[in-house]
């Protein structure tokens, strides 16, 4: 009767556990469809079995339902009556069965739908005690049933029960439905592209071709970024010159680019690299380069005390080198309020406040009013994800004569101001944009503490925003978003201060998406630099820079920065005067060198152009009884006819060259090798121009009239 017992028991167990035919159809449709076969199941290969093993958590209630006619037969009900602090206060995960090595590409499955109008689930797949993603997903499900496929290759190895996936469902109060969820492990044989993904990269929000915010930005960009540039010329009798050319070339952006340098790479200091300092004069072989940046680690207190990259006086060396080559640089940071990111005596010596608050006050002293630094960094970090390092706050709370101990923090800013009070002084985080906002409750932390700061009074001026990119790109409408609440709720300074991304993301995925956020950020009214935590694979914290390969070879991404900022967003234009000696060029703001020439008379100017502006250029030598026109060409017939001109000119002259500009300065239509006496073709709009030709250095013009 035992034998009897067991044997049912044991078909049974086998009969309720062996793969379910929800789970071989999905192999077979992935080994059909994409030709990747022979996966192990890092789950269970049974539904029921896979939701046996879950665990739900948080305050979400669920029900399991039977249905018919679908690829799955079991349906989870998920309904969370209000949001928690956080995306992860309640969910589901399960933990893996077999185990991951490192490099396996691992696709995870599953059914949803929203019950709810709105939905927001985050899907995770991460390290079971550490919390380090693999997989962050956010997730809007629609009101129809959808297959959902998410992929990744392993940055890590994970043993049994060492993996956990799921839903984080606390984001907001919402319902759902999840059917199916599983996962299969296809080892190193594949590659990432070989497998359907429904949220690869490649389609963050906002990155459609036809995106409405594109237009939009594009609007702004050309409102709040270019102002229209107005060169008068004179001669010295102060009458308007006409037929002059003019060009405008632009110098720098008044928008900062830049970048986190390492300072020892400079001259003089230890780890000198040649290529590295040449680079950053000349980034893309035709003079252009950055204007803003920080040191990434060198002003740090640890690493100024301890010299970590070299002595104080080289960091300041490798500060005065940027300046003296035209960019401006940062302080990063004055204080980051965690233990180990502070000198080791902060921490022996917390309980005396007496102490620690010297120390505080001997790195402001020491940092804001240093010889050098005072004059040339003028703009600093002051405190450094406080919200996620709070010893500092903690250490203050036991003082009695303050509420919560940041008012250490407006000591801080206070101690700043009343030394150089014309500091820029910033409070720098990653918690917002870097983290995918999943955190409602430290977000909300985070704006408490900049309310403090602001209420209190203290020279509180701008607003950091890291921006370290994960592996699902940050969407940009929630980029927009975000600078908009925080510009229309503190109407302060904002610079994205560390930007990279991570390098799982595709390299043309990264291209196409620094390209989005540049454009977003650029066309922002709040936002006034760009600063990339680094720009060379071979300085950087993750070996995956913007700019370049770690031979120096340029990054798809690379690519995309200058084609924006040094191309797109660039300032190279030309013309020539009207009658009223007058040409407008709709400029990018910033720096430009003007040069206007007239016959053999060249005068150049150099303009800082931040609003509309004219500006007035005398041609020295140049009277009103010169006449650079006479007897050089005729016109015949004018106004112009069938979009014909015939032009006339002596003997001494062969197959001249002509230009057509409109009276705005603007080149219309280039006119080469024009024989005397032979009608050319005229393809521009009706209207009146100026027709051009340069001769033995001098400039010859006449109006012409298209009806």
């Amino acid at each position: 009767m035992r034998v009897f017992l067991l044997l049912i028991f044991t078909v049974f167990f086998f009969s309720s556990n062996a793969q379910d035919l929800y789970h071989q159809d999905l192999v077979n449709y992935l080994k059909d469809n994409f030709d990747v076969e022979n996966p192990k199941f890092l789950l269970f290969d049974n539904e029921q079995e896979n939701i046996n093993q879950a665990y739900i958590y948080g305050n979400v209630s669920t029900q399991t339902t039977e249905v018919t006619n679908s690829n799955y037969t079991l349906v989870e009900n998920f309904k969370i009556t209000s949001p928690g602090n956080n995306a992860w206060d309640a969910g589901k995960g399960i933990r893996n069965r077999t185990n991951i090595v490192q490099g396996d590409i691992v696709l995870i499955s599953f059914w949803a739908r929203s019950i709810s109008p709105t939905s927001q689930v985050y899907l995770f797949g991460e390290d079971g005690s550490t919390f380090e993603k693999e997989v962050y997903n956010i997730l809007s499900f629609t009101p129809d049933w959808s297959q959902y496929f998410v992929v990744f290759k392993s940055a890590n190895s994970y043993s049994t029960e060492g993996f956990a996936l799921g839903f984080h469902l606390s984001a907001q109060g919402q319902e759902v439905e999840i059917a199916g969820l599983t996962s299969l492990n296809y080892g190193s044989e594949y590659s990432v592209s070989d497998f359907p993904s429904s949220f690869s990269a490649a389609n963050y929000e906002g990155s459609e071709e036809d995106a409405a915010w594109r237009a939009l930005a594009q609007a702004r960009i050309n409102t709040i970024r270019k102002a229209d540039l107005m060169v008068k010329i004179v001669n010295q009798d102060g009458d308007p010159v006409e037929g002059a050319e003019v060009k405008v070339e632009m110098q720098e952006h008044e928008f900062g680019f830049g970048s986190a340098y390492v300072s020892c790479r400079f001259p003089g200091n230890d780890c000198y690299n040649p290529t590295y300092v040449s680079k950053l004069l000349d980034l893309d072989g035709k003079g252009h380069t950055f204007n803003v940046g920080v040191t990434e680690n060198a002003l740090k207190w640890d690493a100024w005390e301890e010299e970590w990259l070299g002595s104080p006086e080289e960091t300041v060396d490798a500060i005065r080198w940027l300046d003296n080559n035209g960019i401006k640089m940062r302080g990063h940071t004055l204080f980051w309020t965690g233990y180990q990111y502070m000198p080791d005596d902060i921490s022996d010596n917390r309980a005396d406040l007496d102490y620690v608050r010297q120390r505080l006050i001997d790195r402001v002293e020491s940092m804001i009013t240093h010889p050098v630094l005072s004059e040339l960094v003028t703009e600093w970090d002051i405190l450094n994800e406080i919200t996620q390092n709070r010893d500092l706050e903690n250490i203050f709370n036991a003082d009695s004569n303050l509420s919560n101990g940041r008012e250490i923090y407006q000591e801080i800013f206070d101690k700043v101001s009343t030394l150089q009070p014309e500091h820029i002084n910033y409070v720098n985080d990653y918690v917002v944009l870097s983290g995918g906002g999943s955190s409602n409750f430290v977000i909300n932390r985070y704006k408490e503490y900049l309310t403090e700061l602001e209420e209190s009074g203290v020279k509180f001026d701008g607003i950091g925003f890291q921006c370290h990119i994960g592996n699902q790109p940050t969407s940009i409408l929630k980029v927009q978003a975000v600078l908009d609440e925080f510009y229309q709720r503190y109407n302060k300074r904002m610079k994205i201060t560390e930007y990279d991304i991570n390098p799982l993301v595709d390299e043309g995925i990264q291209a196409k998406y620094l390209e989005d956020f540049l454009t977003m950020i650029f066309s922002h009214p709040g936002v006034d630099a760009f600063i990339m935590w680094g720009f060379w694979d071979g300085n950087h914290w993750k070996d995956n820079a913007p700019l370049f390969y770690e031979d120096w070879s340029l990054k798809p991404s690379g690519t995309a920065f200058f084609n924006k900022v040094f191309d797109e967003w660039w300032t190279e234009e030309q013309g020539v005067s009207d009658d009223a000696g007058t040409i407008i060029f709709d400029a990018y703001k910033g720096k430009h060198k003007v040069t206007v020439t007239l016959g053999d008379i060249v005068i150049e100017q150099e303009v800082n152009l931040s609003q509309d502006e004219t500006i007035e250029i005398l041609m020295d030598g140049l009277n009103s009884t010169d006449d650079l026109e006479e007897n050089m060409f005729s016109i015949s017939p004018n106004p112009i006819q069938n979009n014909q001109l015939t032009i006339y000119y002596g003997d001494e002259y062969s197959d001249l060259d002509f230009i057509i500009y409109n009276l705005e300065g603007k080149i219309c239509q280039n006119l080469a090798k024009v024989a005397s006496g032979k009608p050319v073709n005229i393809s521009v709009r009706s209207g009146i121009y100026i027709l051009s030709s340069e001769n033995n250095g001098a400039r010859y013009t006449q109006k012409i009239i298209i009806p």
